[in-house]
């Protein structure tokens, strides 16, 4: 058994070899460390303008979307899209999370409140890929606007963790029989 932790979300991993992605947040193997490479002061980054804004941006986007597969996830008649679903919340969650640590804010107390979403699998899972394509673009935006290394890193990351989520819309659609 070993120990690894995620250079994106900071979670530690246990396991006999590094997972192909972080099971928290999402990013790719490559983001994924022995315990003892990580650094402590990993998100303590002095950050432009330029960059609050695209991280308060971020915060409020991943918010809406965790918001929005947890009311997805509510929906019990489809068990395995309900359980995709609120693993996709989790993982917007820590985004945000995330994102409020580097901007230096407090995490939302709502994080977890399920918004709305319609009874519709198949509606749901197109607002998603709409959600998921709107977010991919906007963080690999912000990764060009940023001049620090770390938000260069986490912006890059999680835009294409966003788009996993669009294949993964593609898996759901076919389930629901879309």
């Amino acid at each position: 058994m070993k120990m690894y932790r995620c250079r994106i979300c900071g979670e530690t991993y246990l396991g006999s070899e590094a997972p192909s992605h972080c099971p928290f947040c999402g990013a790719h193997r490559e983001a994924i460390v022995d315990t003892t490479e990580y650094p402590e002061d990993i998100n303590q980054v002095d950050i432009t303008e330029i960059e609050r804004n695209d991280l308060l941006e971020a915060i409020e986007l991943e918010l809406s979307n965790a918001r929005f597969y947890f009311a997805m996830a509510a929906h019990k008649d489809d068990m395995k899209l309900s359980s995709t679903y609120k693993r996709l919340a989790k993982v917007e969650a820590e985004h945000c999370e995330l994102f409020c640590k580097l901007a230096g804010v407090p995490e939302p107390e709502d994080l977890t409140t399920p918004g709305e979403a319609s009874d519709d699998w198949c509606a749901n899972i197109e607002e998603s890929v709409a959600r998921e394509q709107r977010a991919s673009k906007f963080y690999a935006d912000a990764m060009g606007r940023a001049t620090n290394e770390r938000v260069k890193e986490v912006f890059g990351a999680v835009s294409l963790v966003e788009a996993d989520h669009i294949e993964l819309d593609g898996v759901a659609s076919r389930l629901a029989g879309c």
